[in-house]
């Protein structure tokens, strides 16, 4: 049996991502974990479970937007609060108990419950329209937040001080409190007359004491509900680590002797890095799984020398899609701007803007950002004018649509706007945006590696500083050092269709190396390996 233990938290805590529908992600769900998850489950691969360490009420509702919602898992938080339940329940604000004298009105974005005339409540959907969190108020300030699983039932009450959470009281399915952590010092309380978590196993179900009626951390007793869960697993099963600090503690701590494999993410790196619970897990890996070269080299730079067997598997499969960019009268460039220097960004500007206005009057230029502030489309035009204005060139060429009067209709005079953003947050609208681009510019020392995987499995030619696992200079794109270079290389796509089909070609030739069959092949290549290294070791 492979065990999956991903780092699905929120901002650095035991918690799941659940966010209320109408406010957009700061970060994509997707990571290693969840692609790993995705193929083991439809291709059969090996047999699977995934232990989730994090407070997950909605959990069956993350599995169903992956595409796994069958998939086995085991909670520790459901072991923790001795919750029994296993299928989603229709679940309305409605069942809850409200006082007679409330209203409920309905907004555009959540519910919100008055009391004569101030408001008593407000109720949170997720992206689903599941009912996930209630907000309580008084004398317009919250008082406390209360927190429903999916399976219908109250899961955690948060009791606030001066609109500041201080209380975390976790509940069963049957409404007994179990244990509460208090957050300014982190401590827990057990329930003196609910003092056991439930493991549920081969052997049926059973309750088993805490070893304390305190904690100094929610990691003590995660720690020793994992540990004992461990205990009942096979000496001859694996874990598959997400490497994250959230849990690398707990986790250097619980899986001595054990077989593991550790996976490092991109993202994960770049927003943690290592620390030295991390370099102790990766001292005892049996394996190690990185999504691209890159990450290899800042695990090395901050955890020391990878000693253990190394793989290099990327987290995203080639497909072929032919996307719609040749039927478009435009032609697209896709230019990624983020951690773009400001020089740079301003001469990349002016070229290709020089490139639309006097070369190519059909070349359009989209902004490509993955981040997710509220006003960055308004900020990337503004410095676009800006660098335009810099370069004697018309502003008007980034100028923002807010759609046309009457007076313009026959106004042919009227500069074209050559310039857009594009704000992707999430690999689906990464998918979407890239369907129409005839080009894609990302010329960073760190390219996105989603983005140029997705271009590749589209045929999209590609235009970097480097070459890359997925761009082979001269064949499915063109490597460049100078900015004064780059409308050449663009030229080169957009003005011949014989080069643009070549690129194609090569495109669909490379992504070949990277197709699901293949991620298939190289995962189990290391499951062959940790067997055999495990039991040469004597594991």
């Amino acid at each position: 049996m492979l065990y999956f233990i991903p780092a699905w938290y929120q901002q650095d805590d035991w918690k799941e991502s659940e966010e209320v529908w109408y406010r957009s992600r700061t970060v994509t769900e997707f990571d290693d974990t969840v692609k790993q998850i995705q193929l083991f489950f439809r291709k059969h691969v090996a047999p699977f479970r995934i232990l989730t360490l994090g407070f997950s009420p909605n959990f069956r509702h993350f599995l169903h937007r992956q595409g796994v919602y069958h998939a086995p898992y085991w909670s520790c938080f459901d072991a923790m609060q001795g919750i029994t339940a296993e299928d989603m329940q229709v679940f309305s604000f409605h069942d809850l108990t409200w006082p007679e004298d409330v209203s409920f009105v309905y907004s555009p974005f959540a519910v919100i419950v008055n009391r004569g005339e101030e408001q008593y409540a407000q109720v949170e959907f997720a992206e689903d329209g599941n009912m996930f969190r209630v907000d309580m108020y008084e004398s317009d300030q919250l008082t406390g937040r209360n927190y429903y699983d999916d399976r219908g039932f109250l899961s955690c009450m948060v009791a606030c001080e001066n609109g500041v959470p201080f209380r975390e009281q976790y509940f069963d399915d049957h409404g007994v409190w179990k244990f509460a952590r208090y957050l300014r010092d982190g401590h827990v309380v057990v329930n003196p007359e609910s003092s056991w978590y439930l493991l549920r196993g081969q052997s049926g179900e059973r309750k088993i004491p805490y070893q304390k009626q305190q904690y100094d951390s929610i990691d003590q007793m995660i720690a020793e509900v994992l540990r004992a869960f461990l205990e009942e697993t096979s000496s001859t099963d694996i874990l598959a680590v997400a490497m994250d600090p959230v849990h690398s503690g707990v986790l250097a701590e619980t899986l001595r002797g054990h077989r593991i494999i550790l996976s490092f993410f991109d993202r994960r790196m770049r927003e943690h890095g290592a620390e030295a619970a991390d370099r102790e897990l990766l001292e005892a890996a049996d394996y190690v799984v990185a999504d691209n070269d890159e990450t290899v080299k800042k695990v090395e730079r901050t955890a020391g020398r990878i000693k253990a067997p190394l793989a290099v598997i990327t987290p995203y499969d080639s497909r072929v899609d032919h996307g719609i960019s040749e039927q478009l009268h435009v032609q697209k460039i896709l230019l990624a701007v983020d951690q773009m220097e400001e020089d740079v960004f301003n001469r990349t500007v002016a070229a290709l803007a020089r490139y639309a206005s006097e070369k190519n009057k059909r070349a359009r230029v989209c902004l490509f950002t993955r981040s997710s502030v509220y006003n960055e489309r308004h900020n990337l035009m503004a410095r676009t004018q800006k660098a335009l204005q810099e370069a004697g060139l018309d502003p008007e060429l980034a100028m923002e649509t807010t759609g046309k009067s009457e007076s313009d209709l026959d106004d042919d005079r009227r500069v074209p706007c050559v310039f857009s953003v594009e704000q992707c947050v999430d690999e689906m609208t990464v998918n979407r945006v890239l369907r129409e681009q005839r080009v894609l510019v990302d010329y960073r020392e760190d390219p996105d590696q989603f983005l140029q995987i997705s271009a590749m499995s589209m045929g999209i030619p590609q235009i970097t500083s480097r070459e890359t696992t997925y761009v082979a200079d001269g064949e499915n794109g063109r490597v460049i050092h100078h900015v004064k270079d780059l409308t050449d290389a663009v030229d080169y796509y957009l003005g011949s269709i014989e080069n643009y089909n070549e690129a194609k070609i090569a495109s669909y030739r490379i992504g070949s190396r990277f197709t699901t069959d293949e991620l298939v092949k190289s995962w189990e290549e290391v499951i062959r390996n940790v067997e055999h290294q495990s039991t040469s070791a004597g594991k």
